[in-house]
């Protein structure tokens, strides 16, 4: 047997993470979750509890390893990003999101069954999913907590989510098909061209006798009401705190 290479297995002798996942994610599948304990997936991952331990901490961690590890590297290209288009960063931010879901099948569809069958697991996903949409929302709102900008800069960054699990969702319930990029495209493009130009137009300074004027801006919607009608609502406010 070939020699494995410590770039192959993480540390020198040891498997590497995404081993340990897929070890994991076989035995929460056909033991099922509650049923498997660390013990499990140290053996079938072939390292000891101790080491497992040391680089999980609970069966958890090692069912979401893949999702904070994706934000870690998310949050450097937005921390790297330049200033001057922070809307098509953002995009790009959640398309390597997509891309890593759906380039793991065997991991990303177990975890997706998992997760809407354990509540435990669902509050997790949930907070991870708050953690891209403060990532995004504090690189899009650029350090201001009021003002159009900042409204329209946490809107973006929501309307952004929402775009990407409707369109991952709609890949997870039919696997078998192409993934859809072109629909994730699109979605992208629905949820950010309004709203980026909003963004661009609140980074431009005030007009004069404009400065020290407090304002509360409002968008009233029904519960039912469509993406194009929120979109407007949201415009309309904002375009009424400039009166």
């Amino acid at each position: 047997m070939a020699e494995r290479t410590e770039g192959e297995t993480g540390r020198a002798g040891a498997p590497a993470r995404g081993a340990v996942v897929a070890a994991a994610v076989r035995l929460f599948t056909e033991a099922g979750y509650e049923a498997t304990t660390m013990d499990d997936i140290a053996a079938a991952a072939g390292i000891s509890r101790r080491s497992l331990f040391r680089r999980f901490g609970s069966k958890d961690d090692v069912l979401f390893a893949e999702h904070d590890d994706l934000f870690d590297t998310v949050q450097r290209f937005l921390d790297a990003a330049p200033d001057d288009e922070p809307v098509a960063t953002v995009r790009s931010a959640a398309r390597m999101v997509f891309q890593e879901y759906v380039r793991s099948p065997e991991i990303t569809l177990p975890r997706f069954r998992l997760v809407r069958a354990v509540p435990r697991l669902r509050d997790r996903e949930i907070a991870m999913t708050a953690r891209y949409q403060a990532a995004f929302s504090r690189f899009l709102c650029r350090g201001e907590t009021a003002g159009p900008r900042a409204l329209t800069g946490e809107a973006l960054a929501a309307s952004v989510i929402a775009a990407h699990n409707h369109v991952l969702r709609s890949w997870l319930h039919a696997p078998q098909e192409p993934v859809p990029w072109r629909r994730f495209d699109e979605a992208m493009a629905f949820v950010t061209d309004s709203l980026g130009a909003l963004l661009r137009d609140s980074a431009t300074p005030p007009r004069a006798g404009a400065a020290g004027r407090d304002s509360v801006l409002v968008a009233v919607y029904p519960a039912d009401a469509s993406g194009e009608d929120v979109l407007a609502r949201v415009r309309a406010a904002l375009g009424a705190g400039e009166d």
